[in-house]
């Protein structure tokens, strides 16, 4: 009879090789060495391209003592975009562009290596390169709009949560308040209850010091306009809602229309079905939201394995957030991204499936934006059934969320391992917090020194050799959280 206690030693030595560290390095220093060498010509006549353009513009306005954006109007974005937009502005409007570039890639480079250390486990390396194969594929829009910012901000967190949870708490609270997305991630950790007791309190720091800042500046009134902005906004023809209105344009005679919205600098789609779903959207969105956020709690009170109900608490929140959006714009897809990646660190097979369809999605959404998005606005057939495939492929995605979140199991009775593998290492991650566990059988077995090396200190050992051997086979064969 095979001791599982026999397996950890195998299992701890297995990391990852030195020479898979070197692939992902060059990696990164390939994709933003092409991405320099893309932006100099920019950069080296003091210019800027994409929505940083519009940023350079309101932080010049901003230091020289006109309109601030936020602070004496309305803003499209929280407050606290200012960051990053007044950082990148510290050596002067034509220096814009490459600040922001040092700024994205010195981001990229510590969620790099916090994902390579989590990734420890060999049978579980790829994360890292699905960030940056996947930030490579998005890098029109990755290097150059405030989610290349924000991304590399909530990988981080999240790595760092199960230690730091303080320090992850306002690392997601001051992403939430560049953009509004990480939010669900805030949602899905106090749900799931996983160090809700930091992330609270670090939440609010956030929040009352962001409050101070916009009263003594007198912009308190407009401190919550992002919130306004976005409801009163038509559908956008990027949107998932808008895609059968688009697709019926596309083929003619639907009696819609495009317009351009000065104000959001936005495509948007006209015509009584499109204004119908724009106005419902927002109730819709609310509800499904509403409904994960319940799921993901009722959950937890049922003792779930708490870090992979997080997770996929975030990915159903966040992919809500993009799918019932009356916006679409390709920067989106790195809202889904950094999730996908930090649940590939754990020893989960499950991940594999939205990480496909993750890429999937992404290059779809590159193919659209910018290489057809002239023929998008000319209302050509073939960009739009791009689009309309991308849309399925994160509707998709929802549903393979929402679906594990429901049919999650309870943990195993004499382990407290997930019941996805019980006595196995399913739900763990592979490199951060590495502490091995171990639990001494009674008994007839109690000579058998059942211990089971975990890499993040959650696993133990159950002291019947059989059901520990058979559910730890069960894990190795790519069992997840649902039921078979």
């Amino acid at each position: 009879m095979p001791d599982p206690a026999a397996d950890a030693p195998a299992r701890s030595q297995r990391r990852l090789s030195p020479g898979r560290v070197r692939g992902v390095m060059a990696l990164f220093v390939g994709l933003h060495s092409l991405s320099l060498l893309a932006l100099w010509p920019t950069i080296a006549r003091g210019e800027a391209l994409g929505d940083l353009v519009l940023y350079r513009d309101w932080a010049v306005n901003a230091f020289r003592g006109d309109e601030i954006m936020g602070i004496t109007t309305d803003w499209v974005y929280p407050l606290m975009a200012w960051l990053p937009i007044g950082v990148a502005n510290l050596f002067g409007p034509n220096a814009y562009q490459i600040v922001w570039f040092a700024m994205v890639t010195i981001l990229n480079f510590f969620a790099t290596a916090l994902l390579l250390r989590a990734s420890a486990d060999a049978r579980h390396p790829y994360a890292a390169f699905v960030w940056l194969g996947t930030i490579a594929v998005l890098s029109p829009v990755a290097m150059l709009r405030l989610e290349g910012v924000v991304a590399p901000v909530v990988v981080m967190a999240l790595l760092v949560l199960s230690r730091f949870p303080f320090i992850a708490g306002v690392m997601l609270a001051v992403a939430t308040w560049i953009k509004v997305w990480p939010a669900a991630v805030i949602a899905a950790v106090v749900a799931a209850r996983r160090g809700a007791g930091r992330i609270i309190p670090a939440g609010i720091i956030v929040t009352a010091g962001i409050t101070v800042v916009a009263s003594l500046t007198g912009g308190l009134s407009h401190l919550m306009s992002f919130l306004s902005l976005q409801t009163s906004r038509a559908l956008q023809i990027e949107s998932p809602l808008a895609t059968i209105p688009m697709v019926l344009d596309g083929l003619g005679g639907s009696g819609f229309y495009q317009y351009y919205n000065k104000v959001l600098l936005t495509t948007e789609l006209g015509g009584p079905v499109p204004e119908l779903v724009a106005a419902i959207s927002t109730w819709l969105l609310v509800a499904v939201i509403v409904t994960v956020a319940v799921i993901i709690w009722l959950q937890g009170r049922r003792g779930v394995d708490t870090r992979q109900l997080m997770l996929t608490g975030a990915l159903a929140l966040a992919t809500a957030l993009f799918v019932l959006n009356k916006v679409g714009s390709p920067q989106f897809m790195l809202w889904i991204l950094p999730i996908v990646v930090v649940g590939m660190v754990t020893t989960d097979s499950w991940w594999s499936r939205p990480a496909m369809l993750t890429v999937a999605a992404s290059v779809l959404t590159t193919i659209v934006f910018p290489l057809m998005y002239p023929l998008l606005l000319q209302v050509h057939l073939l960009p739009i059934l791009i689009l309309a495939a991308r849309n399925a492929l994160l509707v998709w995605l929802l549903v393979i969320a929402v679906i594990r979140l429901v049919r999650f199991k309870t943990l195993c009775p004499a382990t407290g391992d997930s019941g996805d593998g019980c006595g196995g290492d399913s739900g763990t991650f592979a490199g951060s917090d590495a502490v091995a566990a171990s639990e001494t059988a009674s008994g007839a077995e109690a000579g058998k020194g059942a211990k089971i090396a975990d890499t993040d200190g959650s696993a133990a050992a159950d002291a019947e050799a059989d059901d520990a051997s058979a559910h730890h086979a069960a894990s190795r064969s790519g069992a997840s959280s649902e039921p078979a």
